[in-house]
């Protein structure tokens, strides 16, 4: 349990923007995210084995919740985390996804 707090707290940027992701939805994430679930969908890494319960479907290989993973457009896939080669990498930096969605809201203000 102590090192799965250790693990959401050293995430807990990524796992916010999936979950901003999520609720506030845009097509291009969107698109990422089916084209990433399809992959993770596919893995022999997959299960339910999830750091926070109740999260289902997970990456085996990390424990993240993958509704919200493959929306965080700076996130590498889990099996980085135990020293393979992941099966997608980030799309944006974290910068670069902070910047994305502050044109995204300041056109949305402009309308």
């Amino acid at each position: 349990m102590k090192s799965a707090l250790g693990t959401i707290w050293r995430n807990r940027k990524l796992i916010l923007e999936g979950v901003a992701n999520t609720v506030f939805k845009k097509q291009f994430v969107e698109n990422v995210a089916t084209y990433r679930l399809k992959i993770c969908e596919s893995c022999n890494e997959k299960g339910d084995e999830c750091l926070v319960p109740g999260t289902a479907p997970c990456c085996a290989a990390c424990g993240c919740s993958l509704k919200f993973k493959v929306r965080s457009l700076s996130s590498a896939c889990g099996l980085i985390e135990k020293g393979k080669d992941p099966k997608w990498l980030p799309v944006l930096s974290q910068e670069d996804e902070d910047k994305y969605f502050a044109d995204i809201k300041s056109e949305e203000e402009d309308d």
